[in-house]
């Protein structure tokens, strides 16, 4: 799911293009037959291949140096951890499994999860009007963070607006705070709250604001760190503007490729050193794959992140399509978002979970089988406009290696 798209039908197109793409692989046996697969030296191999083709391929086009993947094909047994390509597009060491890169969007489940801790300790309650929680907001009194965190909050994106572009491209180290960001598009709305779903980053900047103002700490990036460290996840970090040096220096440089509107100067540019101060709660964590697949995990699987009533609120969905309430996503209803994850349906497996994270510079995307326990992240250190993507076809040459186990 991009995070920095200009025009809306674009943002909505981006949130199926993992979903989409996986949905067309042929063949049940991607998901289902991946547990009883052994991480063996020809799989190993056969999946580094992949990437190491892509990259040539794939790499002048989408001004692209290095990829980052981790496949975990159950629980409890080691991630499958491999990188192509270099730090720096033409130069640079070698990536590692270790290299942190921007996750975009992902961040999103990890601000859901600090609101419904909240509501798990009796702070909050994700139906009440956040008027109760932010005054300083009167017109969005009456939204509620399960509207907000659904995307049915029918306020515009902040970064969908000129006003954002010229702010950005002005000065790219800003340090711009919350409020200012949101009030690019408070007080207007796009449509009825609860009425339709429509992308928004807002939302979760309000969420972001919430935290802080109802939990002990008083401190979105405190919550947002306890939360990782109670995952186990040693290798991802949020910021509210600039990492710190140590972090800094292990984030790949990211390439803007895009068409955005004022922002010819950053085409071919390293964005990395630039403020995160503009994605917050909406997008600036860096992690790795594999760190990422252990989030996933978390997520779907576990039981001790949140209470039972909670997860059941985290994974409850909305129809993308209607706005209503969609138990799963299936062939007649295919795509469903809960609050900070999503949903898509297959034709030979089922439905499962998932979720595409786009910065300038990044793209991040993990996927997760019910069915099987399979997960996979991948991450490049890229953002070209769609056309000159090839990201599906990567994603069938690894899960078409997955399925055969490594023979070629």
């Amino acid at each position: 799911m991009g995070f920095r798209l200009k025009p809306r039908a674009a943002r909505l197109a981006r949130m199926a293009v993992v979903g989409a793409l996986i949905a067309g692989l042929p063949n049940l046996g991607i998901a289902q037959s991946t547990t009883s697969q052994r991480d063996t030296p020809a799989l190993r191999a056969a999946l580094q291949h992949d990437l190491d083709a892509y990259l040539k391929d794939r790499g002048p086009q989408e001004h692209l140096s290095s990829l980052s993947l981790s496949v975990s094909l159950a629980k409890g047994r080691p991630a499958i951890n491999l990188t192509a390509g270099t730090t720096r597009y033409g130069s640079g060491p070698p990536v590692t499994p270790a290299s942190l890169y921007q996750i975009g969007s992902n961040t999103k489940a990890f601000t859901a999860v600090a609101i419904l801790q909240l509501e798990a300790q009796g702070r909050l309650s994700i139906d009440t009007g956040i008027g109760k929680y932010l005054p300083q907001y009167p017109a969005y009194a009456k939204l509620t963070l399960r509207q907000l965190l659904s995307m049915t909050g029918g306020i515009d994106s902040y970064d969908n607006t000129p006003a954002w572009d010229a702010m950005y491209a002005k000065n790219p180290m800003a340090n711009v705070a919350t409020g200012t960001l949101i009030r690019l598009v408070y007080p207007k709305f796009m449509s009825t709250p609860g009425t339709k779903y429509a992308y928004s980053n807002t939302g979760y900047l309000l969420a972001q604001e919430i935290v802080a103002a109802r939990s002990r700490s008083k401190n979105f990036a405190t919550e947002i760190a306890r939360i990782i460290a109670s995952v186990g996840l040693k290798n991802t970090f949020y910021t509210l503007n600039l990492y710190p040096a140590p972090i800094a220096q292990r984030v790949v440089a990211g390439y803007y490729e895009n068409d955005d509107p004022g922002f010819g100067r950053f085409i071919g540019k390293n964005v990395t050193p630039y403020s995160l101060s503009w994605a917050q709660g909406a997008g600036s964590i860096v992690s790795t794959p594999e760190d990422l697949t252990v989030w996933a995990r978390a997520l779907y699987q576990g039981t001790t992140l949140l209470p039972a009533k909670q997860r059941a609120e985290l994974l409850s969905l909305i129809s993308t399509k209607t706005a209503k309430p969609l138990a799963k996503a299936t062939s007649d209803d295919p795509s469903g978002f809960g609050l900070g994850v999503a949903q898509k349906y297959g034709s030979d497996f089922g439905a499962f979970w998932f979720y595409q994270g786009e910065t300038l510079g990044f793209r991040a995307a993990h996927v997760y089988f019910p069915g099987s326990g399979l997960v996979l992240a991948i991450f490049a250190n890229s953002r070209p406009v769609e056309k000159n993507s090839n990201v599906a076809q990567l994603f069938k040459s690894l899960y078409d290696t997955i399925q055969s186990g490594g023979k070629t």
